[in-house]
Protein backbone atom coordinates (compact mmCIF):
# COMPACT_ATOMS: atom_id res chain seq x y z
CA UNK A 1 0.00 0.00 0.00
CA UNK A 2 1.18 2.95 -1.18
CA UNK A 3 0.84 6.00 1.20
CA UNK A 4 -1.50 8.05 -0.58
CA UNK A 5 -3.84 5.07 -0.54
CA UNK A 6 -2.92 4.33 3.91
CA UNK A 7 -6.16 5.61 5.42
CA UNK A 8 -3.86 6.18 8.80
CA UNK A 9 -1.45 8.25 7.16
CA UNK A 10 -2.36 9.92 4.38
CA UNK A 11 -4.21 12.97 5.76
CA UNK A 12 -1.31 13.66 8.22
CA UNK A 13 -0.51 17.11 6.66
CA UNK A 14 -1.95 19.57 4.30
CA UNK A 15 0.10 20.77 1.40
CA UNK A 16 0.50 23.82 3.10
CA UNK A 17 1.53 22.26 6.36
CA UNK A 18 4.03 20.20 4.43
CA UNK A 19 5.11 23.41 2.93
CA UNK A 20 5.40 25.10 6.34
CA UNK A 21 7.41 22.60 7.75
CA UNK A 22 10.07 22.33 4.74
CA UNK A 23 10.26 25.88 5.25
CA UNK A 24 11.15 24.96 9.41
CA UNK A 25 14.34 22.71 8.03
CA UNK A 26 15.23 24.95 5.55
CA UNK A 27 14.73 22.79 2.39
CA UNK A 28 11.81 24.39 0.51
CA UNK A 29 9.12 22.22 -1.29
CA UNK A 30 9.85 22.23 -5.07
CA UNK A 31 9.08 19.69 -7.29
CA UNK A 32 9.57 15.75 -6.54
CA UNK A 33 12.88 15.22 -8.28
CA UNK A 34 15.60 13.58 -6.93
CA UNK A 35 17.79 16.57 -5.96
CA UNK A 36 15.10 18.04 -4.24
CA UNK A 37 15.00 14.74 -2.38
CA UNK A 38 18.54 14.55 -1.68
CA UNK A 39 18.39 18.12 -0.37
CA UNK A 40 15.35 17.37 2.06
CA UNK A 41 16.38 14.30 3.46
CA UNK A 42 19.92 16.28 4.61
CA UNK A 43 18.01 18.99 5.91
CA UNK A 44 15.43 16.53 7.99
CA UNK A 45 18.70 14.59 9.18
CA UNK A 46 20.66 17.48 10.26
CA UNK A 47 17.87 19.43 12.11
CA UNK A 48 15.37 16.95 13.15
CA UNK A 49 16.89 14.41 16.26
CA UNK A 50 16.11 11.24 16.26
CA UNK A 51 15.33 10.43 20.01
CA UNK A 52 13.71 8.71 22.79
CA UNK A 53 13.28 11.56 25.57
CA UNK A 54 9.61 11.47 24.18
CA UNK A 55 9.07 7.94 24.45
CA UNK A 56 10.70 7.96 27.86
CA UNK A 57 8.48 10.14 29.11
CA UNK A 58 5.62 8.79 27.81
CA UNK A 59 7.01 5.81 29.49
CA UNK A 60 4.44 2.46 29.00
CA UNK A 61 2.59 4.25 26.42
CA UNK A 62 2.66 4.57 22.46
CA UNK A 63 2.54 8.13 21.34
CA UNK A 64 -0.97 9.32 19.48
CA UNK A 65 -0.92 10.54 16.16
CA UNK A 66 -1.71 14.17 17.33
CA UNK A 67 1.21 13.73 19.64
CA UNK A 68 3.50 12.73 16.76
CA UNK A 69 2.37 15.78 14.89
CA UNK A 70 2.81 18.51 17.22
CA UNK A 71 5.97 16.56 18.07
CA UNK A 72 7.25 17.19 14.50
CA UNK A 73 5.82 20.53 13.80
CA UNK A 74 7.93 21.88 17.00
CA UNK A 75 10.81 20.05 15.48
CA UNK A 76 11.73 17.61 18.15
CA UNK A 77 11.49 14.53 16.23
CA UNK A 78 11.58 11.03 17.88
CA UNK A 79 12.15 7.25 17.18
CA UNK A 80 11.64 5.33 13.69
CA UNK A 81 7.78 5.15 14.46
CA UNK A 82 7.96 9.05 14.60
CA UNK A 83 10.52 10.26 12.00
CA UNK A 84 9.82 7.40 8.75
CA UNK A 85 6.19 7.58 9.34
CA UNK A 86 6.03 11.61 9.35
CA UNK A 87 8.58 11.60 6.51
CA UNK A 88 6.64 9.36 4.13
CA UNK A 89 3.34 11.65 4.82
CA UNK A 90 5.78 14.67 4.24
CA UNK A 91 7.06 13.18 0.72
CA UNK A 92 3.68 12.07 0.04
CA UNK A 93 2.05 15.32 0.14
CA UNK A 94 5.02 17.60 -2.17
CA UNK A 95 4.03 14.74 -5.02
CA UNK A 96 6.52 11.63 -4.17
CA UNK A 97 5.23 7.84 -4.85
CA UNK A 98 6.46 7.16 -1.66
CA UNK A 99 5.58 3.60 0.97
CA UNK A 100 6.52 1.74 4.15
CA UNK A 101 9.00 -0.57 4.06
CA UNK A 102 9.24 -3.52 6.97
CA UNK A 103 12.90 -3.83 8.46
CA UNK A 104 13.70 -6.97 10.62
CA UNK A 105 16.68 -6.77 13.47
CA UNK A 106 16.75 -8.53 16.47
CA UNK A 107 13.17 -9.05 16.29
CA UNK A 108 11.57 -9.25 12.96
CA UNK A 109 9.29 -6.31 11.49
CA UNK A 110 10.54 -4.13 14.52
CA UNK A 111 11.47 -1.04 12.26
CA UNK A 112 10.24 0.88 9.56
CA UNK A 113 12.45 2.18 6.47
CA UNK A 114 10.61 3.88 3.71
CA UNK A 115 10.75 3.16 -0.35
CA UNK A 116 10.30 5.87 -2.89
CA UNK A 117 9.71 5.16 -6.86
CA UNK A 118 11.21 8.13 -8.64
CA UNK A 119 12.62 8.47 -12.52
CA UNK A 120 12.18 4.89 -12.89
CA UNK A 121 14.04 3.51 -10.19
CA UNK A 122 13.29 3.13 -6.38
CA UNK A 123 14.75 3.95 -3.71
CA UNK A 124 15.65 3.28 -0.07
CA UNK A 125 15.28 6.04 2.96
CA UNK A 126 15.71 6.00 6.92
CA UNK A 127 15.84 8.72 8.57
CA UNK A 128 14.87 6.83 12.01
CA UNK A 129 17.73 4.99 13.00
CA UNK A 130 19.66 7.01 14.69
CA UNK A 131 22.78 6.82 11.68
CA UNK A 132 23.77 8.96 8.75
CA UNK A 133 21.76 7.39 6.09
CA UNK A 134 22.18 11.29 4.56
CA UNK A 135 21.28 10.18 0.46
CA UNK A 136 18.71 8.18 -1.05
CA UNK A 137 20.30 4.85 -2.26
CA UNK A 138 18.63 2.95 -5.27
CA UNK A 139 17.59 -0.65 -4.75
CA UNK A 140 20.00 -2.64 -6.35
CA UNK A 141 22.97 0.21 -6.18
CA UNK A 142 25.85 -1.61 -3.44
CA UNK A 143 28.35 0.86 -3.45
CA UNK A 144 29.39 2.01 -0.43
CA UNK A 145 28.64 5.17 1.47
CA UNK A 146 30.45 6.84 3.82
CA UNK A 147 28.79 9.96 6.13
CA UNK A 148 29.92 11.15 9.47
CA UNK A 149 32.15 8.32 10.31
CA UNK A 150 30.22 5.48 8.97
CA UNK A 151 30.86 3.00 5.72
CA UNK A 152 27.77 2.06 5.11
CA UNK A 153 26.17 0.43 1.54
CA UNK A 154 22.43 -1.66 0.81
CA UNK A 155 23.08 -5.36 -0.18
CA UNK A 156 20.92 -7.27 -2.20
CA UNK A 157 20.53 -10.21 -0.57
CA UNK A 158 18.18 -12.37 -3.10
CA UNK A 159 14.58 -11.84 -5.17
CA UNK A 160 13.16 -8.73 -3.15
CA UNK A 161 15.51 -8.72 -0.22
CA UNK A 162 17.98 -6.18 0.92
CA UNK A 163 20.39 -6.07 3.99
CA UNK A 164 21.34 -2.64 5.35
CA UNK A 165 25.47 -3.07 6.40
CA UNK A 166 27.91 -1.41 8.12
CA UNK A 167 31.88 -1.82 7.68
CA UNK A 168 33.48 -2.33 10.82
CA UNK A 169 36.91 -0.35 9.97
CA UNK A 170 39.14 -2.20 12.58
CA UNK A 171 38.11 -5.96 11.31
CA UNK A 172 37.15 -4.79 7.36
CA UNK A 173 34.24 -7.06 8.15
CA UNK A 174 30.43 -5.61 6.86
CA UNK A 175 27.96 -6.37 9.66
CA UNK A 176 24.06 -6.26 9.06
CA UNK A 177 21.87 -3.78 10.78
CA UNK A 178 18.72 -5.05 9.38
CA UNK A 179 17.08 -6.29 6.21
CA UNK A 180 13.88 -5.41 4.49
CA UNK A 181 11.86 -6.39 1.47
CA UNK A 182 10.29 -4.35 -0.74
CA UNK A 183 6.46 -4.81 0.10
CA UNK A 184 4.55 -2.16 0.71
CA UNK A 185 2.91 -1.77 4.73
CA UNK A 186 0.41 0.46 5.70
CA UNK A 187 1.19 1.96 9.01
CA UNK A 188 -0.97 -0.45 11.18
CA UNK A 189 1.11 -3.51 10.09
CA UNK A 190 3.33 -1.82 12.10
CA UNK A 191 0.93 -1.22 15.26
CA UNK A 192 1.88 -3.93 17.39
CA UNK A 193 5.77 -3.34 16.70
CA UNK A 194 5.31 0.05 17.97
CA UNK A 195 2.84 -0.81 20.97
CA UNK A 196 6.04 -3.45 22.26
CA UNK A 197 8.71 -0.57 21.28
CA UNK A 198 6.93 1.66 24.25
CA UNK A 199 5.62 -0.86 26.54
CA UNK A 200 8.36 -3.66 26.74
CA UNK A 201 11.79 -2.27 27.99
CA UNK A 202 13.69 -5.95 26.61
CA UNK A 203 11.95 -5.21 22.92
CA UNK A 204 14.61 -2.98 22.01
CA UNK A 205 16.67 -0.52 23.48
CA UNK A 206 14.78 2.85 23.76
CA UNK A 207 13.35 2.41 26.93
CA UNK A 208 16.51 1.45 28.73
CA UNK A 209 18.68 4.08 27.58
CA UNK A 210 18.95 8.10 25.95
CA UNK A 211 19.46 8.48 22.52
CA UNK A 212 19.91 11.66 20.84
CA UNK A 213 21.55 12.46 17.25
CA UNK A 214 21.40 14.38 14.23
CA UNK A 215 23.20 15.34 11.93
CA UNK A 216 24.04 19.27 10.87
CA UNK A 217 25.51 20.10 8.24
CA UNK A 218 25.75 16.54 7.72
CA UNK A 219 28.28 15.60 10.37
CA UNK A 220 27.39 13.65 13.63
CA UNK A 221 26.11 15.00 17.05
CA UNK A 222 25.15 11.73 19.46
CA UNK A 223 24.43 11.39 23.10
CA UNK A 224 23.79 8.12 23.87
CA UNK A 225 23.26 7.20 27.48
CA UNK A 226 26.07 9.17 29.25
CA UNK A 227 28.85 9.45 26.18
CA UNK A 228 28.56 12.70 23.48
CA UNK A 229 29.92 11.92 20.10
CA UNK A 230 30.56 14.78 17.15
CA UNK A 231 32.49 14.55 14.16
CA UNK A 232 32.57 13.91 10.34
CA UNK A 233 35.33 11.88 9.08
CA UNK A 234 36.42 11.02 12.16
CA UNK A 235 34.66 11.12 15.64
CA UNK A 236 35.52 12.55 18.70
CA UNK A 237 34.22 10.61 21.89
CA UNK A 238 33.34 12.46 25.24
CA UNK A 239 32.39 10.78 28.43
CA UNK A 240 29.85 12.58 30.50
CA UNK A 241 30.43 11.68 34.11
CA UNK A 242 27.46 13.00 35.47
CA UNK A 243 24.05 15.39 35.09
CA UNK A 244 25.69 18.42 35.10
CA UNK A 245 27.79 17.38 32.14
CA UNK A 246 24.82 15.62 30.48
CA UNK A 247 22.67 18.94 30.52
CA UNK A 248 25.57 20.93 29.39
CA UNK A 249 25.92 19.02 26.26
CA UNK A 250 22.35 18.66 25.62
CA UNK A 251 22.48 22.72 25.83
CA UNK A 252 25.42 23.12 23.38
CA UNK A 253 24.15 20.43 20.84
CA UNK A 254 20.16 20.15 21.52
CA UNK A 255 19.53 23.34 23.21
CA UNK A 256 17.23 24.57 20.28
CA UNK A 257 14.85 21.62 21.06
CA UNK A 258 12.71 21.66 23.86
CA UNK A 259 12.72 17.93 25.17
CA UNK A 260 11.55 16.48 28.80
CA UNK A 261 15.07 15.62 29.36
CA UNK A 262 14.05 15.56 33.62
CA UNK A 263 11.35 13.75 33.33
CA UNK A 264 13.60 11.22 31.26
CA UNK A 265 16.10 10.36 33.03
CA UNK A 266 13.49 10.14 36.33
CA UNK A 267 11.81 7.37 34.13
CA UNK A 268 15.00 5.59 33.71
CA UNK A 269 15.22 5.63 37.58
CA UNK A 270 11.83 4.37 38.03
CA UNK A 271 12.59 1.70 35.51
CA UNK A 272 15.95 0.95 37.72
CA UNK A 273 18.37 1.92 34.77
CA UNK A 274 19.38 5.30 36.07
CA UNK A 275 22.15 6.82 33.62
CA UNK A 276 23.92 8.01 37.07
CA UNK A 277 24.44 7.31 40.23
CA UNK A 278 22.26 8.98 42.60
CA UNK A 279 23.36 12.50 44.29
CA UNK A 280 21.86 14.84 46.44
CA UNK A 281 20.07 17.89 45.12
CA UNK A 282 22.08 21.00 45.38
CA UNK A 283 21.43 24.46 44.17
CA UNK A 284 21.95 24.95 40.89
CA UNK A 285 21.53 21.27 40.18
CA UNK A 286 19.92 20.28 36.76
CA UNK A 287 16.32 18.82 37.55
Amino acid sequence: MRVTEDPELSGWLSRSEAAAFCERIGSPCERPDLQTLRRLLRAYLGRIPFQNVNMLARYGRAPAVAEILEDMRRGAGGPCNVMNPFLAALLARMGYDVALSSGSMAQPDCHIALSVRLEGRTYWLDAGNGHPYLEPVAFGDQTPRFHAGLTFRLATRGSGVFAVEHLFADTDTWKTSYTLTLEPRPLRFFAAMIEQHHTEPEFGPFLSGLRLVRFPDGALTAIRDDVLLTGRASLKKVQLNDRRALFGAIAQHFGDVDLPIGEALRALERAGRPLFDPAPSSPGTPP
